[in-house]
């Protein structure tokens, strides 16, 4: 079984200290396997190299992909947070995070 998304373009990746836009997630599931495979085609933002990133992804991780494809709100952002195997997750406002960035009182970084 394989699912894509090419609308992606609202996920925001942390992994290993490097900050990537995510364009395209493409997901594998084995006969038998409880884990999926997890390919995030993304650019990392300090020097715009585009990567394609593999996980093994837990079924509870790929239900979240899932359902936040199925939201198609385009001022909801993804932000998965990898850390070793484990991945932390949260949907943020664009148009929140985009006020608070240009406040000079608060600032917040992904």
């Amino acid at each position: 079984m394989e699912a894509r998304s090419e609308n992606a373009r609202h996920v925001i990746l942390k992994y290993e200290d490097k900050v990537y836009h995510v364009n395209r997630v493409n997901v594998r599931c084995s006969e038998g396997k409880k884990a999926y495979t997890a390919v995030f085609s993304a650019r990392r933002l300090e020097d715009d190299k585009v990567f394609d990133l593999d996980f093994e992804i837990s079924r509870n991780l790929y239900d979240v992909l899932v359902e936040y494809t199925k939201l198609d709100d385009s001022d909801l952002l993804l932000v998965l947070h990898v850390e070793g195997d484990d991945f932390k997750w949260g949907l943020v406002s664009d148009s929140w995070l985009r006020q608070q960035a240009e406040s000079k009182i608060s600032r917040y970084v992904v």
